[in-house]
């Protein structure tokens, strides 16, 4: 409590005793100052009523569902680790009056309250020490730790069990016990096998600690407490999950295959993936399969054929058995392509990302998939694709005219420029676009004009564009503006050559108007959004009043927070906006933003702690 706070609490107190004191005469002080007490705490939240706790009278299944919420709200919550950089960010740009340096401290943005000589005691600094080294408890344990009525109704309700995510630290008896008290419920299962990115092996000599990867496992509350994790995943000379720790994994939840509704796993190293795939194959049926992410995250420099060779056998996951598969990602994982047309039937999102030329699938197998999916609305191409043997090719479009949503990535320039005229995707309107490096002109010019036997391009209609790089030339760059009529959002990583499509964005083009004069217009009249990397505040009033000036201004922006901004810019953005917000980009360009906010599949946050 503050001065001034602790200084008006001992004024309502006194003047409150006085009080009672005139209105009974006969009452000592001492009597006064407890009754003063008693009515004020009367109210007081962190005081438990005397006729019990409110919450007890509810019945079993509206706390069920709080804790449900509760569950769902968590999981939402930012990491520590970023609210505590958040924090530090505040106090370094938020300095009232009363903060000062500590000048006994050579430690920048650190600082000390004036009016109190108090400061942090050795005894609070070991608590706040005790409290970062504990264990975090998912809600639900949580609350199943209170008492022994929250207990019974936590773990009757199976809603509350159903995620089930695997990593180094992970508990396998408190996932059986998971499995258990999930009651038939259907399943996600995460599997994460990533290595940590500040791993580093020093010629052998030294290396990070990896016991800090993971986390201590509480037991259950009528278990007697361990120090250490009941048959944990423990961390080892690797920094991730080893091949036997992957088998016991599938040990526990292979069981259980017909009630999983999503499996998600990510990882660095192929042999955990091929183990996977192998027990897939084993597998009769997955029946209650919506969601099949895979991805393989090691870097690889060799595209033309699979390395390690031993390891590039294709299994047929499942047994081609998963009616009810909605959403596949095989990031840098092949499988049996041919024999898993009826696996890969009637999706709506597909995603095949960064494979090796030798385990693509052939154009016609690629062809069948898209068939086989006639509501298909997502499609993502990264680096992979049908195999290139062009000849194979055909010169038959494969009609996908219920997607959506498109992402063409890293390809080579004649590999995307043979491609695209054999896509046919005439009601795209969201577009992201990402090459990095060679000459993408020819591939931007086929973007802009109406392909053979069509009579609009596929920038005509679409309502989001986002471009983290597309090296053009300036005619081909023009053209792709000058379609965008329809455009609503751009998403722009200014960082690069892409600028050059912010500037052109501000300017006026004279267009012929109906009474057959010349007229100025900007490019994408429909223009409302813009979400940009790399532009500083002075370029971005400048963009706002630019459009404005043209007849189609801006309603939203979006900027990088690592983009420099002064208040009195922000002050006008946002008289000038109907909204203004900042997002912190990621190192992987195409989570840079998420305009439909999607979870992430790998999210952590309800490990089996």
């Amino acid at each position: 409590m503050s001065y001034g706070h602790e200084k008006q609490f001992e004024e309502d107190i006194q003047s409150n005793v006085k009080k009672v004191m005139q209105e009974n005469p006969s009452m000592s002080a001492l009597d006064a100052l407890s009754k003063v007490e008693k009515d004020m705490l009367k109210n007081n939240p962190f005081v438990p009523p005397t006729s019990g706790c409110p919450i007890n009278i509810l019945p079993n299944e509206l706390i069920s569902h709080i804790f449900f919420v509760g569950m769902t709200m968590e999981a939402k919550w930012p990491e520590e680790d970023e609210m505590e950089e958040q924090q530090d960010l505040e106090d370094e740009l938020n300095l009232r009056d009363g903060w000062d340096t500590d000048d006994d401290e050579e430690v920048p943005g650190k600082f000390k309250w004036k009016d109190s000589g108090k400061g942090t005691t050795d005894d609070e600094e070991e608590e706040e020490e005790e409290e970062e080294e504990a264990p975090k408890l998912p809600f639900q344990v949580l609350c199943s730790h209170v008492c022994r009525r929250w207990y019974e109704v936590a773990v009757d309700s199976p809603l509350l069990w159903t995620k089930l995510d695997f990593h180094l630290g992970t508990s396998l008896d408190m996932a059986k016990i998971w499995l258990e008290r999930s009651k038939g419920h259907p399943l996600e299962i995460l599997i994460d096998c990533t290595t940590p990115e500040d791993w580093v092996i020093d010629d052998g000599e030294e290396q990070v600690d990896v016991t800090d990867v993971s986390e201590s496992v509480p037991s259950p509350p009528s278990s007697q407490s361990s120090s250490a994790p009941q048959n944990a995943l423990a961390p080892h000379d690797n920094p991730c999950l080893t091949k036997a720790q992957v088998s016991e994994i599938l040990d526990v939840i292979i069981p259980a295959v017909d009630r999983w509704r999503l499996f998600s796993v990510n990882a660095s190293h192929y042999d955990s993936i091929y183990l996977i795939l192998e027990r897939f194959s084993k597998c009769s049926s997955a029946q209650l399969l919506e969601i099949l992410e895979m991805y393989h995250n090691e870097d690889c420099e060799e595209f033309e054929t699979f390395s390690p060779p031993e390891l590039n056998t294709r299994f047929l996951p499942f047994n081609g058995n998963a009616p009810n598969l909605k959403s596949v990602a095989f990031w840098g994982v092949h499988i049996d392509w041919d024999a898993s047309l009826s696996l890969l039937n009637d999706l709506r999102d597909l995603e095949i990302a960064f494979h090796a030329d030798d385990v693509r699938p052939s154009f016609q197998t690629f062809s069948d998939i898209l068939a086989g999916s006639p509501e298909l609305e997502a499609l993502s191409l990264c680096l992979s694709g049908p195999a290139d043997k062009k000849e194979d090719w055909g010169t038959t479009p494969i009609e996908m005219t219920s997607v959506k949503k498109l992402t063409l990535c890293h390809h080579e320039p004649a590999y995307i420029e043979s491609l695209l005229p054999l896509l046919h995707l005439p009601n795209v309107i969201d577009l992201l676009l990402d090459y990095d490096s060679n000459d993408y002109t020819e591939f931007t010019l086929l973007l802009a004009k109406p392909l053979p036997g069509r009579t609009k391009s596929l920038l005509a209609g679409l309502e989001q564009l986002k471009i983290n790089c597309l090296p053009s030339s300036q005619n081909a760059r023009q053209l792709v503006l000058e379609q965008l009529l329809n455009l609503k959002t751009i998403i722009l990583n200014c960082t690069g050559d892409e600028e050059e499509f912010f500037e052109r964005l501000m300017e006026l083009k004279q267009t012929p108007s109906k009474a057959g004069t010349s007229q100025s217009v900007a490019f994408c009249p429909h223009l409302t959004t813009l979400i940009t990397t790399g532009i500083d505040g002075a370029a971005m009033r400048k963009f706002v009043e630019a459009r404005k000036q043209g007849g189609a201004p801006l309603s939203k922006v979006s900027m990088s927070e690592e983009d420099f901004l002064e208040e009195k810019e922000e002050k006008w953005l946002r008289e000038h906006l109907v909204e203004l917000d900042f997002f912190e980009p990621s190192e992987s360009e195409e989570e840079l933003v998420e305009i439909d906010g999607d979870d992430d599949a790998m999210d952590t946050d309800s490990d089996l702690d």
